[in-house]
């Protein structure tokens, strides 16, 4: 069983099983139920949307993924710290613990929103995700998609909200080169002051003094990467 079989899987079962049979379920997630949002902000900005949209949008199980550990760690401190039940999973925390926290967003729904990393993104049925978040988008664009296949799942609608700055622009245009997604742009709200505890990601800001891109002009979507770097 997997959640993909690439070619030297297939190669393995032609070469040592006899006359194997590939049973493949249907597609589990309906794309006309998904609606796909994404807010271009400053990322000094980006955990106070987090908080602000949240706390507006929230109706189900909500799931907010990010690129790393101490992203994760930072987010749902801050999520607590300002009155959202949260919960963390990454690879850093022990496999009971992860079961534990699961058990908790799954089950008991002690937990609104899960904070997580890509370990969240596959090969979890968790009923009743409403909403999928973005703080970081994933470096590879496949990930993009699993993340996203965590909601409008089973007939349910769904939705996924992208929170951009400087240091995301490059990993959303891979996504928007690679799949056909729809991804509608919204204006970014009047946010009020929040308290904001701990590191909140400034130290990734690709910003300069005064707000300038170290890097050159800013790109718009939608087109092809400026970059020709090879990932």
């Amino acid at each position: 069983f997997s959640a993909t079989i690439s070619p030297d899987i297939e190669e393995i079962a032609e070469t040592f099983m006899n006359d194997p049979v590939k049973v493949s379920a249907e597609v589990y997630v309906d794309p006309s139920k998904m609606k796909q949002e994404y807010y271009d902000v400053k990322s000094s900005l980006k955990l106070s949307l987090l908080i602000h949209l949240l706390k507006k949008e929230m109706t189900g199980l909500v799931m907010v993924f990010c690129n790393s550990r101490r992203y994760v760690d930072v987010v749902e401190k801050n999520l607590r710290h300002n009155g959202i039940n949260a919960m963390a999973i990454h690879g850093g925390l022990s496999q009971n613990r992860r079961s534990n926290t699961i058990t908790k967003f799954n089950t008991s729904k002690k937990a609104q929103v899960l904070v997580c990393t890509d370990v969240a993104a596959r090969g979890l049925d968790i009923p009743g995700v409403s909403h999928v978040y973005n703080y970081d988008l994933p470096d590879d664009p496949k990930q993009y998609i699993h993340r996203i296949g965590r909601t409008a799942r089973a007939g349910e609608s769904g939705k996924v909200i992208n929170l951009l700055s400087d240091r995301d622009h490059d990993n959303f245009s891979r996504v928007l080169r690679d799949y056909d997604v729809r991804i509608e742009k919204k204006e970014k709200p009047y946010i009020e002051k929040i308290e904001i505890t701990g590191d909140s990601g400034r130290r990734n800001n690709s910003a300069g003094r005064n707000g300038r891109r170290k890097f050159g002009p800013r790109k718009s979507f939608g087109g092809k990467p400026r970059s020709k770097k090879r990932f």
